[in-house]
């Protein structure tokens, strides 16, 4: 009889290693899948974050008008980080004084967005829109449409315009 419980007991204790070692690489394996479905959750919404981020900077930009052009360089500019908020102050006077002369009225959407770029804290969004461009020098409305590279870079929770530049 002792004999047989001395190898019930090394029965179990074997088991029983094997049952915890089981459950602990269950356990590794589940913490590695929830982290990475976290990255990835996060990662989709960085992306959706900095496209509608590049949408709303594109929207301004293309319909900066005459009569609005002191609000519509408000927004811009509250859309752009530090060193881009400088380039854009500095050509702003210069763009409404045109903009109010030329009496322009440009209207426009953003038709798609796609993210190139993210990592980092930074992003690169390719946008295509369209719109329409009215000065005192046309007799009606003319169609645009424009193709523009946007960097962003990430402030805490908000996606900021570092750069913008025209593409073919």
């Amino acid at each position: 009889m002792t004999q047989w419980l001395s190898a019930v007991r090394e029965r179990v204790t074997w088991q029983t290693g094997l049952l915890v070692l089981v459950l602990v690489a269950l356990l590794v394996v589940a913490g590695q899948r929830a982290l990475a479905w976290q990255d990835e959750r996060q990662r989709a919404t960085d992306e959706k974050d900095a496209a509608a981020a590049a949408t709303a900077e594109v929207e301004g930009l293309i319909e900066v008008s005459g009569a609005t052009s002191e609000q519509d360089l408000d927004k811009l500019l509250d859309g752009a980080t530090a060193e881009f908020r400088a380039e854009l102050e500095a050509q702003a006077d210069r763009l409404r004084k045109a903009l109010s002369k030329n009496k322009v009225t440009a209207t426009g959407d953003v038709v798609s967005t796609g993210v190139v770029k993210l990592e980092d804290g930074r992003a690169t969004v390719i946008v295509a829109a369209t719109g329409t461009v009215e000065n005192d020098q046309t007799a009606k409305a003319e169609p645009r449409n424009y193709r523009l590279r946007v960097d962003l870079q990430q402030d805490d929770d908000r996606w900021l315009v570092s750069g913008l530049e025209f593409v073919a």
